[in-house]
């Protein structure tokens, strides 16, 4: 295990590292108007993104890393590659019809299909397949090399306020290439292969991820949807904002989730007891949790100092924002471990959906009020308040399920 939490790590600081060392130069060249246009296309982009991932990365990967045979692997691998397939098509139908009727993307429609490019190569990339076999190690340095073109790219393409589309490009290679060079790699190395598969075989596999996918959905009503909502009712200059924040909010973030995503497949091999589960989910939260509240109080006390360093003396707002985003850090962690480590690898996914969902309505009842309100500031405070009540969900209906061994019959 030990092994793929370094694997994992690599991956996780190419795919931070690499961007963090452009986003003080993006932030600067392009401007806070222009960054916050660049991020109100990747917010749209990014539901395309949630589209076509459709929780298979934890739903086939679980799947996959219990499959007893090459033969399950393969069909697995086919029917949710297939599924992928469609749900990019269908993404790029909803792209073009959500460019032509929201006038905040007026100007914006070539810098959003260079991004879409990021979707296929989402879409070609089999993540759910190398976590499920443990094969991390794999992929690192495919992922290592393709955050070097972006960096490289960055550099080259964007040279002043109106490049605007090349830091597009730039970020559309970092998943493109990976994506490509990944299929490639299946094949060659005998993971996978292709096998026949049918309409009904894709519904299915759509079918067991959909409680999942709901979820995702759900939590993008207070994330990626934040930053469309202040594009609606702001300039993309407060866009930039509060997504330069939250960019280094992320970045902070990602230092556990190879953790996240090792843990995960070794919890779900425990085999099906309740009290197993419960254990190990226990054993692994006891060691994360206080690295998690100690990053977070690093965030809080020097956070807001360090990203005015970092962004500029343009983004006095962002190194507010920053730091009470600390808050965010913690809650999202323990979300993971009780959310994904604990109700999914209990089977508890449609309990998890309607957590989501329950806390999806609330964030858009308060949040649209409170943007008007207080701008990026009432943003900030509606997400701090959802994320705080889905973990609490999370918390009581973790522990009334592992109350009893067999679980609780209404839920």
């Amino acid at each position: 295990m030990l092994k793929n939490i370094f694997y994992l790590s690599l991956v996780q600081i190419s795919n931070y590292v690499f961007p963090l060392i452009t986003l003080p130069y993006l932030v600067r060249v392009l401007g806070a108007e222009k960054y916050g246009s660049l991020m109100l296309c990747q917010a749209l982009i990014q539901y395309f993104l949630i589209l076509t991932d459709y929780g298979f990365n934890l739903s086939a990967t679980k799947k996959i890393a219990i499959a007893k045979s090459q033969d399950e692997i393969d069909k697995i691998y086919s029917n949710t590659t297939y599924a992928k397939i469609f749900l990019t098509i269908a993404s790029l139908c909803f792209l073009i019809i959500a460019l032509y009727s929201l006038s905040m993307f007026n100007n914006l429609h070539m810098v959003s299909f260079i991004l879409f490019s990021s979707v296929v190569g989402n879409c070609l990339f089999p993540l759910f397949l190398f976590q499920g076999l443990e094969k991390m190690r794999d992929i690192t340095w495919i992922s290592i090399l393709a955050k070097c073109v972006m960096l490289v790219s960055t550099f080259l393409l964007v040279k002043g306020s109106d490049d605007i589309t090349g830091a597009a490009a730039a970020i559309a290679f970092a998943m493109l290439i990976p994506g490509v060079i990944a299929t490639f790699y299946v094949r060659y190395y005998h993971l996978a292969r292709f096998k026949k598969t049918s309409v009904r075989d894709i519904i299915c596999e759509l079918k067991h991820g959909s409680s999942l996918f709901l979820s995702q959905v759900a939590i993008s009503f207070y994330t990626t949807f934040n930053t469309i909502l202040l594009g609606h009712y702001y300039t993309p200059t407060m866009v930039g904002y509060y997504s330069a924040a939250d960019r280094l909010r992320a970045a902070t973030q990602s230092c556990f989730v190879p953790v996240q995503q090792v843990v995960y497949p070794r919890i779900n091999k425990s085999g099906k007891s309740f009290s197993k589960i419960k254990h190990d989910v226990i054993t692994y939260g006891r060691y994360f949790i206080p690295l998690v509240l100690i990053l977070s109080c690093c965030i809080f006390l020097f956070g807001d100092k360090l990203a005015l360093i970092y962004l500029g003396k343009e983004y006095m707002i962002s190194a507010t924002l920053f730091k009470w985003m600390s808050l965010l850090v913690l809650m999202v962690s323990l979300a993971i471990v009780i959310g994904q480590w604990g109700l999914i690898s209990l089977g508890k996914e449609k309990i998890l959906t309607n957590i989501y969902i329950a806390g999806a309505i609330l964030h858009c009842a308060y949040s649209i009020p409170l943007v008007k309100l207080y701008s990026v500031y009432g943003m900030l405070i509606s997400v701090i308040v959802t994320e705080t009540f889905i973990t609490i969900l999370m918390l009581i209906f973790f522990i009334l399920i592992t109350k009893n061994n067999q679980g609780l019959k209404y839920v």
